[in-house]
């Protein structure tokens, strides 16, 4: 692996600017061959040829220069996007007060010296960096020697006191990291009941000496960043609505929630809706929805614009599963309440939620007026290819259903040539079927005239396909397929 190339590749566009500046700065020759060098890496991407560029800046055979250039470059690199981001992590500024506190301590500066190991401790204690107090405190008690005036005595006590924090916080991520860890394997292997609050138990008692961990507030917080994350990844619904519901009401029960964690609380309930529609369970979503709603207007509505898409959200998905008017209704007042946002990305949701909604009601025209706005809409420019091409193949769906044949094979047409790259791929081969039927079902509307036709769609209606796959249509194939070959909608 190229480190300096890999370097170059993921730099945006204020560290390329700010780094040229520099370099710029120190020798503004148009023939630096760092400059060269690095615009080179740059443009060329996957497409770097060493011999050439190395030919284009050394009339020579010998590479030591070439290699001496990569490596003073990579240097200078590091340290400038070190010096860019130094202000933006907490960290950084504790390591400079303890820089800052070793210079002026070899200089004989002990005044200057304490003043920043000082500032040190304060910004430790606030951020709560147990491990980088540690060494603020040793350091006070190794120049303790030098300067009568500090008592070594106390910082000795307030270091045996640090380090129990800072054992238990050790403890904490040994644990996190082993279950994180136990957890991925189960999955990896398919074991998709993994028992997770019992692997969780299990753990803690193994690589914690301090079971009171998991009772800890800071702990669980973690854990249920990590693990949920985990779960997701996994499409491991059924252990993710456990361990959400079991972290949620275990922070109810210890008040544990209050402003400054409000957001972590509203993040939970996002994955308890989200975990229990998943597993099919509406109801039991649309009254942790109604929870969120609530709290969506807590402390004064702290995080109400930030979060009311979300609420909007979880009465979509579950009214779209048992009661569509509903669900048009949720629509109508998200339009409402967030026409103010700004926001195109919301207004994409809308058009192509309220699409799908009116085509399960049967009423095809106003279903495809509503999918047709999407293309004019900011975000619908920005999507990929692939999202496109399904929306276009949903679009194709409700052309059929219209009974206008002539638009419909026009439309298909287009799609086809449109997304002919996308064609040509296993990941598409859903939308290619569709796109084939289509143009079939328009010359057998009564189906029952057509045997290969029905055993074709039955087929597909009947095959066994992974939720993931069918999350990702825009309209689900199966469920407008399966009524037409007399099959319960999936």
């Amino acid at each position: 692996m190229d480190i300096l190339n890999n370097m170059i590749a993921v730099m945006n566009k204020e560290e390329v600017r700010h780094f040229k500046l520099w370099l710029n700065s120190t020798n503004s020759s148009e023939s630096r061959k760092d400059i060269v060098l690095f615009d080179y890496i740059r443009k060329s991407a996957d497409k770097y040829d060493e011999q050439f560029v190395f030919k284009k800046l050394y009339d020579k055979t010998d590479k030591n220069s070439f290699y001496k250039l990569k490596h003073r470059l990579q240097e200078d690199l590091g340290y400038n996007l070190a010096l860019l981001h130094f202000g933006k992590h907490e960290s950084n500024n504790l390591f400079l007060f303890l820089s800052l506190y070793n210079i002026f301590i070899s200089r004989n500066q002990s005044e200057i010296g304490i003043y920043f190991l000082k500032k040190a401790e304060k910004r430790a204690q606030q951020t709560e960096n147990f491990e980088i107090l540690d060494m603020v405190y040793a350091s006070f008690v190794r120049i303790s020697a030098d300067l009568p005036d500090i008592n070594p005595e106390v910082y000795i006590q307030k270091r045996k006191e640090n380090v129990v924090k800072l054992n238990r916080i050790r403890e904490t991520d040994q644990v996190l990291a082993a279950v994180t860890y136990r957890l991925k394997l189960s999955q990896n292997y398919g074991k998709r009941d993994v028992g997770l609050l019992k692997l969780l138990d299990n753990t803690i008692k193994e690589f914690s000496e301090d079971d009171s961990i998991k009772h800890s507030k800071t702990f669980q917080t973690r854990v249920f960043r990590a693990l949920s994350q985990l779960l997701i990844q996994n499409h491991n619904f059924p252990e993710l609505e456990k361990f959400s519901l079991s972290t949620y009401q275990q922070f109810v029960e210890e008040k544990w929630f209050d402003k400054s964690n409000h957001e972590t609380r509203i993040q939970m309930l996002i994955y308890i809706i989200n975990s229990t529609f998943k597993n099919r369970k509406f109801r039991e979503s649309l009254d942790y929805a109604e929870t969120l709603g609530e709290e969506l207007s807590a402390f004064n509505n702290l995080l109400y614009n930030k979060y009311l898409f979300f609420y909007y959200n979880s009465l979509v998905i579950n009214y779209a599963q048992i009661d569509l008017a509903r669900g048009l209704k949720a629509l109508d007042e998200a339009e409402r309440e967030m026409k103010g946002m700004k926001n195109s990305y919301y207004e994409f949701f809308i058009y192509l939620n309220r699409a799908n909604l009116l085509f399960f009601q049967r009423k095809t025209n106003e279903a495809i007026r509503s999918l047709v706005k999407l293309y004019g809409n900011d975000h619908y420019r920005k999507t990929d290819a692939s999202f496109k091409f399904k929306i276009s193949v949903a679009e194709c769906i409700m052309q059929c259903e219209s009974g206008d044949e002539d638009t419909t094979l026009k439309r298909v047409g287009q799609v086809r040539k449109q997304f002919k790259e996308q064609l040509t791929t296993d990941d598409f081969k859903r939308e290619g079927f569709i796109l084939k039927l289509i143009p079939d079902l328009m010359k057998s509307p009564k189906l029952i005239d057509n045997k290969k036709l029905i055993s074709n769609i039955t087929k597909f209606v009947s095959a066994k396909v992974k939720e993931s796959v069918e999350d990702g249509e825009v309209l689900r194939y199966r469920a407008w397929l399966a009524p037409k070959v007399g099959l319960q909608p999936v």
